[in-house]
């Protein structure tokens, strides 16, 4: 039994979508309720990050496959592996296991697992992403 690509293409982009919304929720809708609910500054809790602007698009490329799909895609692939293997090293030497710090850390592995995901289904697909 196999998936068809295409499923498993649309797959992807919901698991992207999903994560761009929790990546949401959990560094910037969830900090500023905390913070308004202590009493803070409502942005001192926030984790600016904007790598779900690319996951977005990301996403709407794998429901629109083109030769950019492939080559955007890896370039995507290959910064976020990069740089999610070196904070999860980073964490795990010294692991902080607070709300903020264990959400990051569930999130970061998460997208660990996606982006090996997609980073084998370029490689698999690349025939078909380049002729596209």
């Amino acid at each position: 039994m196999s998936i068809k690509k295409e499923t498993w293409f649309n797959l992807l982009a919901a698991w992207l979508i999903l994560m761009a919304a929790w990546t949401v929720f959990i560094k910037f809708l969830f900090p500023i309720v905390y913070a308004v609910n202590y009493g803070h500054d409502f942005l001192n809790y926030i984790m600016w990050d904007f790598w779900w602007v690319a996951h977005i698009w990301l996403a709407y490329s794998f429901l629109n496959i083109s030769r950019y799909t492939f080559i955007f895609g890896s370039v995507i692939s290959i910064a976020e592996l990069i740089i999610i293997i070196l904070k999860l090293y980073l964490f795990f030497n010294d692991p902080q296991w607070n709300i903020w710090d264990t959400n990051w850390m569930i999130n970061k592995v998460v997208m660990l697992i996606l982006f090996l995901f997609i980073s084998v289904t370029l490689l698999k697909e690349k025939k078909l992403f380049l002729k596209s």
